[in-house]
C-alpha cells in the first residue's frame, strides 16, 4: 500500500507508480468523488472517453452534422432576413 501526505495547501502527490500505471500526466484534470469508503479520484479524460457515445441510442433520426447543411443555410438566411429592414 502506498501513502502520501497532504500539504498545508491541501495538495497531495500521487505516487509515480500509480501515475505511470494509470497514464496520468501533468495537467490532467481529476474528478474528486467522496464515497462511503473514502475519496475516489477519476481521470476526467478517462471519464470522457468511457462515457462517449452513451446517448447514441437517443439520437436516432437526427441526421449527422454533414447532412444538416440545409438547416444551417436556412438559419443563416433567416438571421440575415431579420437583420435587414424595409428602410434599406
Amino acid at each position: 500500500m502506498l501513502s502520501t501526505k497532504i500539504t498545508r495547501k491541501g495538495q497531495i502527490t500521487i505516487p509515480v507508480e500509480i501515475r505511470n500505471e494509470l497514464d496520468l500526466r501533468e495537467g490532467d484534470v481529476l474528478v474528486v468523488e467522496q464515497t462511503e469508503a473514502g475519496i475516489l479520484l477519476k481521470n476526467q479524460r478517462w471519464l470522457a472517453e468511457s462515457t462517449a457515445g452513451i446517448f447514441k441510442d437517443y439520437a436516432q433520426g437526427i441526421p449527422p452534422l454533414e447532412d444538416r447543411s440545409w438547416f444551417e443555410a436556412a438559419v443563416a438566411e433567416e438571421v440575415v432576413a431579420s437583420m435587414t429592414t424595409d428602410d434599406e
